[in-house]
């Protein structure tokens, strides 16, 4: 994922303007779209409802090691009812998060930066005792892609399935035993 500064959130930063977090999370049911602080927003096309102190994200850990880091999302003091109605295959959908800065009319300033585009694993609900709810969702960072096994082997049948008109692969296999020397020119 390209993460790109623009110059006004970086300006924004450097001058200690007030930030927050948007947080949309797919889900079968329909995307939610959640921000930090009460009320509502309206960013990017969307109203963003705040999670106020019932929206959670677990640290989030980045390191230059190759590691598959779980990101959970929590959102706990809904109604226990809400959680029937919800299906809970979230698996290979996304969520995301980007940092926003506001300016001094508490409008968002342009381009807020994201923080995380994951892939969507799991979720686990649980009715508390006061009768709320409490939903996790479990995802994980742009590694976790390594850790899977490969889905479908490429070869030049499958190919063609995929489009009879698309022969390139036919040459997959006659490279598999040549030898190649890499050598600079």
């Amino acid at each position: 994922m390209s993460r790109i500064l623009t110059a006004a959130m970086a300006k924004a930063l450097r001058c200690g303007a007030p930030r927050g977090l948007f947080v949309a999370i797919e889900h079968p049911s329909g995307t939610g779209y959640f921000c930090t602080g009460v009320g509502t927003r309206r960013w990017n096309g969307h109203t963003w409802a705040g999670a106020g102190e019932f929206g959670k994200i677990t640290p989030i850990k980045q390191s230059s090691e190759i590691a598959i880091e779980d990101i959970t999302y929590t959102l706990s003091g809904i109604p226990a009812s809400l959680i029937e109605g919800l299906s809970d295959n979230v698996r290979n959908l996304n969520g995301s998060t980007w940092l926003a800065c506001f300016n001094w009319d508490d409008s968002v300033v342009l381009d807020p930066f994201q923080l995380i585009d994951s892939e969507l694993d799991y979720q686990v609900s649980i009715i508390n005792d006061d009768g709320t709810a409490t939903i996790d969702v479990i995802a994980h960072s742009g590694l976790y892609t390594l850790g899977r096994g490969v889905e479908e082997a490429w070869s030049a049948s499958n190919q063609l399935l995929i489009d009879p008109t698309d022969t390139g692969m036919k040459y997959i296999a006659s490279l598999q035993h040549q030898d190649l020397p890499w050598t600079p020119v």
